[in-house]
């Protein structure tokens, strides 16, 4: 559902709000953001290279899982490594280009791990007696580097991985039935990380992700979050052991705090472990090892930190992802431990099929977005979010109507949903119903003047109605709020339109600086060199700069633009230079007689006609 806009513009390092200098402390996930760039520079706007990268990232963290797993001495380790990777829960992440940050902070938390277990053998707990020669020595010092840089990799992926350092430390109890001091020291450094990485995430998500979010997030109280922690923590467990009816949007849970009931989950939960602390002689050690890395791993997902995703959803399949490891190889080494050769060898058989099939379909319904908008809807038909969406793709089809109804739901079902709303009023703009349209976007504007989107909508209806002087006022409040590339342009459109030359000027001035894009930056080049060039206003007109972008605009589209040529001209003109203004008209008719474009053709024969005469163009008697 992120596809297109993680594809082409949604990448500061593509829409230029950072560079390769900035993006390494200006942003969370720099890691995947990166290896987004990389996968622009190599598959461009065509997403198949992308999912392929995730399918990859996936066999690699298989693999990696079984060789963690066989490393920790777990029976049947590489029937966990392969239920994971055709796991149902994964699909959520793999097939879906915005969850890169899932896996690929998973092969990086896998190596981590696999690199401080064989630091422990290698050095810390060496076999006895422990050898004597330097390469074991060696060899540690080379793992402790493997373990520590994967780490860092992998909290540059995605900070959730933060609780590894908890898991070493868990494991060394449950292999050596204690944690010594030992063990303390030599995960310091990956605690001091997960301390600096955790801190910078909660707030990222508190100042950055929150206040610049059209969602709006719901207070909680610590009593709520425990609560909700408790449900969060059964639900993941469920759908780890039981795949089935997953879907994109969950209904949410309303939890009263004040009920005792609300605090059962939890309390389950907590009974669980100590069922577990009680025969930790001998089952429930392995079983609160696993049940707790499967918790441990989890706690950043379960609610007690703000994050910008519990505004649309409490729980969602790839906020388990990181977890989901833990329960599989906890309940593989069960029946590993458990079951005889034969029937372990059936249920594997069994357990493969199930999970490859429930995954198959699963991954089906993400084939397009109306599938699975369509599908989040019928298992939760108070999904707003998916309606909305919905909403959105009817509407690019043509069926407004029922576009509306989707929208009109969403807001039935969130009220604080202004996404929606705008959506709800761009969908009656688009039936030409604009009092209506003017009541959704003046109740987003009552609820929050300073919405740039709202603004900037708005500011379009106006337009649309000629009543331009407040269409400009909307536009310049959305810019001032949120400037961008396609504001700036449209507010320059508006000037233009009505006259106001000077800022026609300033408009783009203010619009270059942020357009990235070749082809949009050559289009405001252009609209500025023709502006200089051609306005009646001799106080606004500059041939020399128009000259200037122009030539630029034209080097940056290799001359072939006939529009943007012939602006070159009118450039030439009004810079006095009419040989090499008439030269490039003539250049201009050329490109648009070659094109078949009959009326560029026209407009360019009568510049042309003014050029020879030795005068230059001026709005309104050229075009």
């Amino acid at each position: 559902m992120d596809d297109a806009r993680l594809t082409d513009w949604d990448n500061p390092l593509i829409n230029g709000k950072h560079t390769l200098r900035s993006l390494w402390f200006g942003t969370d996930f720099t890691l995947t953001t990166f290896a987004w760039w990389l996968e622009h520079l190599a598959f461009g706007k065509n997403p198949a290279g992308y999912h392929l990268v995730n399918i990859a990232l996936q066999a690699v963290s298989a693999i990696l899982l079984w060789r963690l797993l066989d490393r920790l001495k777990i029976p049947c380790a590489w029937l966990a490594g392969a239920l994971f990777a055709v796991h149902p829960v994964c699909v959520n992440s793999v097939a879906r280009i915005a969850e890169l940050k899932n896996t690929l902070s998973m092969p990086f938390f896998l190596l981590s791990f696999i690199g401080y277990l064989r630091y422990e053998d290698a050095r810390l707990y060496p076999p006895e007696p422990p050898p004597v020669d330097r390469q074991s020595g060696n060899a540690g010092v080379l793992w402790y580097s493997v373990a520590l840089v994967s780490f860092v990799l992998a909290l540059m992926a995605k900070t959730t991985v933060v609780m590894l350092p908890v898991v070493l430390l868990m494991c060394a109890a449950w292999r050596r039935e204690r944690i010594q001091w030992r063990d303390i020291i030599h995960t310091a450094p990956f605690f001091i990380l997960s301390l600096a990485f955790g801190i910078m995430s909660i707030w990222f998500q508190k100042y950055q992700a929150l206040p610049t979010s059209p969602l709006t997030l719901e207070h909680a109280g610590f009593a709520r979050r425990l609560a909700g922690a408790g449900y969060t923590f059964w639900f993941y467990l469920g759908k780890i052991l039981f795949p089935f009816d997953l879907n994109l949007e969950y209904p949410r849970w309303k939890i009263d705090a004040s009920s005792l009931a609300a605090f059962l989950p939890a309390l389950l939960a907590g009974a669980l472990f100590l069922v577990c602390l009680f025969f930790r002689r001998s089952w429930g050690r392995h079983a609160l090892f696993g049940l707790g890395c499967f918790a441990i791993i989890l706690f950043p997902a379960l609610g007690f930190f703000d994050a910008q995703y519990e505004a649309l959803w409490q729980v969602s399949d790839h906020l388990q992802y990181t977890a989901l490891p833990a329960i599989i190889a906890l309940v593989v080494g069960a029946l590993g431990a458990l079951a005889n050769a034969a029937t372990m060898r059936t249920m594997a058989v069994v357990l493969l099929a199930v999970c490859s099939m429930s995954g198959f379909q699963r991954a089906n319904v993400f084939k397009t977005e109306e599938n699975l908008m369509t599908d989040a809807i019928s298992k939760n038909p108070a999904a707003w979010g998916a309606r909305n969406d919905l909403g959105v793709i009817l509407a690019e089809k043509g069926d407004y109507s029922k576009a509306i109804a989707e929208f009109q739901q969403s807001l039935h079902d969130n009220s604080n949903n202004f996404e929606a709303r705008l959506n709800l009023g761009y969908a009656f703009v688009l039936q030409r119903n604009y009092p209506a349209a003017e009541a959704e976007y003046l109740a987003v504007l009552k609820g929050d003047p300073h919405e740039p989107a709202a603004n900037k909508m708005y500011a379009r209806l106006l337009e649309l109605q000629g009543r331009h002087s407040e269409a400009i006022r909307h536009y310049q409040l959305s810019v001032d709020l949120s400037p961008d590339i396609e504001t700036w342009m449209d507010l320059a459109t508006l000037d233009y339109a009505v006259g106001n030359w000077g800022r026609v000027v300033a408009d783009l001035h203010h619009a270059l600086p942020l357009e990235h894009d070749v082809s949009g930056k050559a289009t405001a080049l252009n609209n500025l060199a023709w502006t200089l060039a051609t306005c009646p206003d001799s106080s606004v007109r500059n041939g020399n700069e128009a000259v200037r972008y122009a030539e630029e605009a034209c080097h940056l589209t290799g001359f072939k633009q006939a529009g943007m040529v012939n602006t070159l001209a009118a450039a030439y003109a009004e810079a006095g230079r009419f040989p090499d203004a008439v030269t490039t008209a003539e250049m201009a008719l050329k490109l648009a007689a070659d094109a078949g474009d009959e009326q560029a053709a026209a407009t360019t024969r009568r510049l042309l006609a003014l050029y020879r005469d030795g005068k230059p163009c001026r709005e309104g008697t050229g075009k």
